[in-house]
């Protein structure tokens, strides 16, 4: 099987240069990859809520991703 590559920026509304990498059923891991790009969406901090609470998920200066409650 292998990995299945879909660009955002392929479908129709998506922005440029955006885009998401999944990983296909045939994988040994199988789990979603998102490239932060697509997921900060140019912001260096987003809101990520997970059963019923919400978290910060940002971006240093030094590059690297920060997750608090």
């Amino acid at each position: 099987m292998g990995v299945d590559v879909q660009q955002v920026g392929d479908q129709p509304g998506a922005r440029e240069g955006s885009e998401t990498i999944r990983v296909g059923a045939g994988a040994a891991d199988g789990f979603r990859v998102i490239d932060s790009r697509a997921l900060f969406a140019g912001e260096h901090e987003i809101g990520i809520i997970h059963a019923g609470e919400t978290y910060r998920l940002r971006i240093t200066r030094q590059g690297k991703l920060i997750l608090n409650k």
